[in-house]
């Protein structure tokens, strides 16, 4: 109600002005309409006062010249003036001098109807008595009275005058309540016939009111979040910038994104994920100054324009605030849920002066802070934007290379602890640029994982590997890495079985490796693919061993095949780091008490091959059996070099009694 009177104030002004008028107008017109009544009510009854005496010419003489007054007939003329309503009258001569008075006006509480009459000595005004033709005069005294002055003629000539006086209260009263009652009607009909079409008006008005703010909150409004949206965003910073062109002023525009709202929408659903955007928009918007703005401009993404620069310590304790206001916790689904967010800033106008360059570099910083982790924030610097050309080359390759085909596979040897037969090979991925130069894995493989290319290249690393080793000895292995990505669809099993069978090659001959924060994040839908790959026969390793939680609890859960100790145990041990070769053997003889073989990748050197071997490692990889290269060259090298020398089976280690054997078979 509030906001409607506040939005149609004017129009309920104006109504009720008219009303007022029209309420006025018609007490006035009804007071004006008694006035005339009465005063036309005692003009009859002069008149009619005055035939009474004309038909009574005796009376009317003796009233006139006060002389052979019939007491009789004065009687009648009284009674007859009673019975007109008229309280006293006077009688005037042709001159205007008064004859005959009913009553004492000045001493009325005294002589009340004296019989005979008495005369005051008053006289009309000779304006009055001159006046020709038949006449009558309204008026009223001080006591309310009203009277009216009636000329007496007979016989075409003037005789005197009639003074009637009556006291109208009681009819002006009915007068007044019949008025009343019509004037109420009146405007009853007024203000329907007014009303209700203003009604009808103020409600459609309100309506179209309605839909133009609905319009113009989804133009300018994300729906969800109730923030500003992207469109409307642009067009603010647009705006911003122009003024700073203008003043010389510095302003900052910030890419803000929630960290995991992926994986909470896929764990929880999408209407926790909603949930859980709309409380960070408003902890968000109630962190910033009023004059800042706040727009959603992505499905995890907001954007804040801050008016004012300010020193570099003013920016970091915004972005602190903002990021310990998002991260109070939040109960979602039973869970509790502590959001993160990276933040990237750019700044007007050191880092661009135009919208877009604002937006780009803005960013770019925030991929580099969700790619450090580091800080509350950062800002962008010229270098990212090498960084950035750099990488849109490397999404470029990839792209073309998942779509044409453009991947290759490098082959390691996996030879025996002794080095003298060859096992397998492990399976390394290969991007060349458009100089034919190697991309680093460690460059291109986030890129593919970022723009989701990862299982399409995983399927086909998969399957390349087991069509390649199908060329090799039957004793021949290979080996793959599997991403997190490619388990997430629950069609990993298949994948393999169908590359199984289309190479023609037994399980046995492939390899996986996992590494252990896969484990970790989705213990039991991976810990199920893997008992259904195990089932194909095919082998089940830990990548990188020792360099994460190194947690036995899932070496427990999960049997696997083998372990493999990371390279950087070899890198330890040629800086001569304490305790390395103690580490070694124990995990050597940990794996081979749960029946796991054991491989050590970055072996280089004799000494670290003598070592290994020393410590019943069962396989090693690295540089000092040979380099990853082509198959062609695993034909002419690896294969030719170990022609002779099969692989040997490894001994069986000592049985453990192990509580979940049956339950983990």
């Amino acid at each position: 109600m509030r906001q409607l009177l506040e939005r149609y104030w004017a129009t309920v002004a104006g109504f009720s002005v008219i009303a007022g008028c029209v309420v006025l107008g018609v007490g006035y017109i009804g007071n004006t309409t008694v006035h005339d009544i009465l005063a036309t009510s005692m003009e009859k009854r002069g008149q009619r006062f005055a035939d009474v005496l004309s038909d009574l010419p005796r009376a009317a003489d003796a009233l006139l010249t006060g002389l052979s007054r019939d007491p009789d007939q004065e009687t009648d003329i009284r009674r007859a003036a009673s019975l007109a309503g008229i309280d006293s009258f006077a009688v005037f001569a042709a001159d205007g001098r008064e004859t005959f008075r009913s009553r004492s006006d000045q001493y009325e509480w005294l002589l009340r109807d004296r019989p005979g009459g008495v005369t005051s000595g008053s006289r009309l005004a000779a304006s009055v008595v001159g006046r020709e033709g038949d006449f009558r005069i309204v008026g009223s005294d001080r006591n309310g009275k009203s009277s009216v002055l009636v000329t007496l003629d007979r016989a075409g000539k003037r005789i005197g005058f009639v003074s009637i006086w009556a006291d109208p209260a009681f009819e002006r009263r009915g007068f007044a309540v019949t008025l009343a009652a019509a004037s109420l009607k009146v405007l009853g009909l007024l203000l329907t016939a007014a009303g209700v079409p203003l009604l009808v008006y103020v409600r459609r008005k309100n309506k179209i009111a309605e839909a133009a703010e609905r319009i113009d909150f989804l133009a300018n409004r994300d729906p969800l979040t109730r923030l500003l949206n992207r469109r409307r965003m642009q067009e603010e910073v647009d705006r911003a910038v122009t003024t700073a062109r203008a003043t010389r002023a510095e302003f900052l525009y910030c890419c803000i994104d929630i960290d995991g709202l992926s994986e909470i929408n896929d764990t929880l659903g999408q209407a926790h994920g909603d949930e859980l955007l709309k409380v960070v928009a408003n902890r968000l918007a109630s962190a910033i100054d009023s004059n800042d703005l706040l727009a959603r401009i992505a499905a995890d993404d907001f954007a804040l324009l801050v008016r004012r620069a300010g020193k570099p310590e003013d920016l970091a304790a915004l972005a602190q605030k903002l990021r310990a206001s998002v991260a109070e916790p939040i109960e979602l689904k039973g869970k509790t849920v502590r959001p993160q967010i990276s933040i990237g800033v750019s700044r007007m106008p050191r880092d661009g002066r135009t919208q877009n360059d604002l937006v780009k570099h803005a960013q770019l910083a925030l991929s580099h802070h969700k790619a450090s982790r580091m800080g509350d924030f950062v800002e962008f610097e010229s270098s990212m934007d090498a960084e950035s050309d750099r990488r849109r080359l490397i999404e470029t390759l990839v792209r073309n290379a998942v779509e044409n085909d453009g991947f290759e596979l490098a082959y390691q040897p996996l030879v025996s602890g002794d080095g003298n037969a060859l096992i397998g090979f492990e399976a390394l991925l290969r991007l060349r640029d458009e100089e034919h130069r190697y991309v680093s894995p460690s460059v291109f493989v986030p890129v593919a994982e970022a723009r989701g290319y990862i299982k399409d290249i995983g399927t086909w690393v998969i399957r390349e590997a087991a069509r390649q080793v199908a060329q090799w000895p039957e004793h021949v292995t290979v080996s793959v890495n599997l991403s997190a990505v490619q388990f997430r669809d629950g069609d990993l099993v298949d994948i393999v079985a169908d590359a199984l069978a289309s190479a023609g090659i037994a399980g046995h001959r492939l390899e996986v490796e996992v590494v252990e924060s896969l484990i970790l994040e989705r213990t039991d839908s991976v810990l199920s693919q893997l008992r259904e790959l195990k089932a194909l026969g095919v082998s089940i390793a830990m990548d990188d061993f020792g360099t994460g939680y190194s947690s036995l609890g899932y070496l427990w859960k999960f049997p696997f095949d083998k372990l493999k100790i990371d390279r950087s145990f070899m890198v330890a041990l040629d800086e001569g780091e304490a305790n390395v070769p103690e580490i070694l053997g124990t995990i050597i003889s940990m794996a081979h008490l749960m029946r796991m073989r054991v491989t050590t990748e970055g072996v280089e050197t004799e000494a670290q091959a003598e070592l290994l071997q020393a410590l019943g490692c069962d396989i090693l990889q690295g540089y000092r059996f040979g380099k990853p290269m082509r198959p062609t060259e695993v034909a002419a090298d690896v294969l030719t070099r170990f022609a002779d020398r099969r692989v040997r089976p490894l001994p069986e280690p000592e049985p453990v009694a192990r509580e979940d054997e049956a339950s983990v078979a």
